[in-house]
């Protein structure tokens, strides 16, 4: 029995829809099985819940009309063969349904009942020929798949020796473009020490093209003895032993002496043999001097830091000599028979506070007061002195840059920059030459920062002091700016002045380099950083003042009980009243306990316990308005941020004279407000 053909019809007109119903009676019940929506979206949710075969549309509906009720029923159903029906006789209308997927076009009062099933019937055979012709290209798709299949199988064991052999292919073309673009220098020997093979950037280091070396021995490819004969044997060591072997060795090239690290690798057969060798040399003469110069800077900076400690303490010991002397000096008539010893002791230890404030220059721990200055002024400043220090057969030449750019250092620092450094050039000029004084600004990039490492790229102020000397050998020059090292006789120098033009330049951010050969002369530069800041008003020159006294109350906190007693004993003598504690807590105590007022602190920076800061700090609090001035053989980051006295801070550099501690009492207490803790 044929299955009835299950037809949804979409209509809203009653009477067209019992018409369709009769004409589809006439053409047989049994063949037809017809249900009906009168809206859209009624037969839309039909066409979900039940199985249909076409959909009979009408576009006049309520809910939808045109072609967007077929557009949505189509969106709905893609597959669904659909019937339009119409009540216009629009031949547009019609080809456009058509384009939009509908099966067939009928207008309403036109249909006849044979028009109607033919429609139905062409449908639905078009949905079956549909169907069909979907069966037989799956049908088709499978048979190609199956054919692909077997074609592949086919192809598999081809095609999987071709990858093998591509990839084989692609190693060595990796291999060789590696090779071929590395900077190290690539060579490949046989068992003869014969060329095979060598990369473009050996090529380039030798003589030969990269083609001509094949064949050749490395005595043959033009490297001289003994490094030919050296290198030989390695290779025959391989050789005969299949061990790798490293190595680290100097060799002659056209830019000169270079160190290279080479490795040299067997390549063994499948029996176990070694077949040939394959050397890789890397030039590591930057590395080496970069590692030199890194093992430099450690070395100065430990024996900064030894000559730092050193000078710390022998400030303490010549404080108390110098202010003792100077206490002795004056209360002796200079007839006594003693005055004229006790002012040799006080020039010795003036002596050794200069080679102190040296050390501490080297080992960047000195005070420095920076201004914002022109270089040109500094050195401008210098000349007339320098002049009256070199002899008449020494040229001075300065060439100062117009535009120079401003920097910011202590320019009494750097006037005993150029004063060592000028004393060194004289010396290295004993029948006469040229000193030249330079100053430029400059530009340091990233190229000459790599063989700098210590020096960050940027803008600087150049100061140059060149002499046409006798110059030094590398040896010397590795070794000038370590202190106490020397190449004059022992009564001419004591080794200090150019570690403590290290010290100041590096103190101030800057970095010197020497430039020398022996026989030509010697060049140092000195790079300072560029700063925006505005020029600071020069200073006047302070006259003689006579030493001050005052009748305040002074807290001393020292815990070198020398020290401590011997700036008790200058205050009292000045007419100062005096507290005196060898600790911070002592002094806290002290504070607590006295009566009257404390009008100044001086206290050590570096105490046992509490130091001078932390003093500072809590006397501040305990007794608000009071001065404080610091003491110190050497600087500490409480105090001193990079070596730099910070902005407001009253501070007094071990060793001292007895003036100078009046003086700078007196200064603290009259200061408008009082100094910053």
């Amino acid at each position: 029995m044929q299955t009835p053909v299950k037809i949804l019809l979409i209509e809203d007109n009653p009477a067209d829809a019992r018409l369709v119903r009769e004409w589809l009676k006439e053409a047989g019940a049994e063949q037809f099985q017809l249900e009906q929506a009168d809206r859209l979206d009624a037969g839309l949710e039909l066409l979900t819940e039940k199985g249909f075969d076409m959909v009979l549309l009408d576009l006049g509906l309520p809910d939808s009309q045109g072609l967007g009720a077929l557009q949505v029923l189509r969106a709905k159903a893609p597959a669904m063969p659909i019937v339009v029906l119409t009540g216009l006789h629009d031949e547009a209308v019609a080809i456009k349904a058509v384009q939009e997927g509908a099966q067939d076009y009928l207008v309403k009062g036109e249909i006849k009942e044979s028009h109607l099933v033919r429609s139905l019937r062409y449908a639905q055979e078009r949905k079956r020929a549909e169907e069909v012709l979907r069966r037989n290209n799956e049908e088709l798709e499978a048979a190609n798949e199956e054919l692909a299949t077997t074609e592949e199988e086919l192809r598999s064991q081809v095609d999987e020796f071709r990858r093998a052999e591509e990839a084989l292919r692609r190693t060595e073309e990796e291999y060789r473009t590696l090779a071929e673009n590395s900077p190290d220098r690539i060579a490949r020997f046989d068992k003869h020490l014969r060329h095979v093979y060598v990369n473009a950037a050996a090529a380039r280091a030798g003589r030969l093209s990269a083609s001509e070396y094949f064949g050749k021995t490395i005595a043959e490819s033009g490297v001289p003895e003994p490094a030919a004969g050296q290198w030989e044997q390695s290779i025959r060591r391989v050789l005969e032993t299949g061990q790798l072997i490293d190595a680290e060795d100097a060799f002659p090239t056209p830019d000169g002496l270079r160190y290279f690290h080479t490795r040299l690798t067997p390549e063994l057969a499948q029996d176990g043999s070694v077949y040939s060798v394959l050397s890789v040399a890397r030039d590591v003469t930057e590395r080496r001097s970069l590692e030199a110069q890194l093992l430099q800077a450690q070395k100065m900076e430990a024996v900064g830091r030894l000559a730092g400690g050193v000078a710390h303490d022998f400030n303490n010991v010549l404080t108390a000599i110098m202010g003792y002397s100077e206490l002795a000096l004056d209360a002796l008539p200079e007839e006594h028979p003693e005055h004229n010893h006790i002012e040799e002791i006080r020039n010795a230890g003036e002596r050794a506070a200069a080679l102190t404030r040296q050390l501490l220059a080297f080992s960047r721990k000195q005070i420095l007061q920076p201004e914002v200055l022109c270089l040109n002024e500094v050195v401008s400043g210098m000349t007339k002195m320098l002049r009256r220090m070199i002899p008449e057969d020494v040229e001075l030449v300065a060439v100062l840059d117009p535009a120079l750019d401003r920097v910011k250092l202590d320019p009494v620092q750097m006037e005993q920059v150029l004063m060592n450094l000028a004393v060194n050039a004289r010396d290295a000029m004993p029948k006469g030459g040229k000193l030249t004084l330079e100053t430029a600004n400059a530009e340091l990039d990233v190229a000459y920062t790599k063989s700098h490492p210590e020096v960050q790229p940027g803008h600087y102020v150049m100061l140059a002091v060149s002499d046409t000397g006798c110059g030094m050998d590398r040896e010397t020059q590795a070794r000038i700016f370590e202190p106490f090292f020397t190449t004059k006789e022992k009564s001419k120098g004591t080794g200090l002045g150019l570690s403590t033009v290290y010290g100041i330049v590096k103190q101030s951010g800057g970095s010197i380099f020497v430039y020398s050969e022996p026989g030509k002369g010697t060049a140092f530069k000195i790079y300072l950083p560029r700063v925006e800041e505005v020029l600071e008003p020069q200073r006047a020159s302070a006259g003689p003042r006579e030493l001050p006294k005052g009748t305040e109350t002074v807290l001393v906190a020292e815990d070198d009980e020398t020290i401590r007693r011997m700036i008790y004993e200058i205050l009292q003598y000045a007419g100062y009243a005096v507290l005196e504690a060898g600790r911070g807590e002592e002094a806290l105590r002290l504070a607590g306990e006295h009566a009257g007022p404390i009008h100044l602190l001086i206290t050590d920076m570096v105490m046992p316990g509490m130091g001078g800061r932390d003093l500072a700090r809590r006397l501040a609090a305990l007794r608000p308005g009071v001065r404080v001035l610091y003491v110190s053989g050497y600087t500490d980051d409480a105090i001193v941020r990079h070596g730099v006295l910070e902005s407001g801070l009253a501070f007094l550099q071990k060793p001292f004279k007895p003036e100078a501690l009046l003086l700078k009492v007196r200064e603290t207490l009259d200061a408008p407000e009082g100094p910053r803790v």
